[in-house]
């Protein structure tokens, strides 16, 4: 059963869709803090306990899914950083 949350009416649509516990973790937290994050970010939020490449596999997978977009990039020393928001979020 999807939890009802304030704000968010996606989440009637996830029951359809199984989801690994810590895509549930990157969707809280995304509501949480309310505006676009990063897997650097999320990886400090989650205290450094979830992987930086399974917080990318995962935000890759819900982008995948819909459930989040791509609201932002930076070049950070080479690399490119990509910032997620909430689908149903504007």
């Amino acid at each position: 059963m999807a939890r009802k949350v304030k704000g968010c009416e996606f989440w009637g649509s996830l029951p359809g869709r199984l989801l690994h516990p810590v895509q549930v973790q990157i969707i809280e937290a995304m509501l949480c803090i309310g505006r676009p994050l990063s897997a650097r970010e999320l990886e400090h939020v989650f205290e450094e306990k979830v992987s930086l490449s399974m917080i990318s596999y995962h935000l890759r997978r819900l982008a995948e899914l819909d459930i989040i977009v791509l609201a932002d990039s930076q070049q950070v020393r080479g690399a490119v950083q990509r910032f997620y928001r909430l689908a149903a979020s504007k």
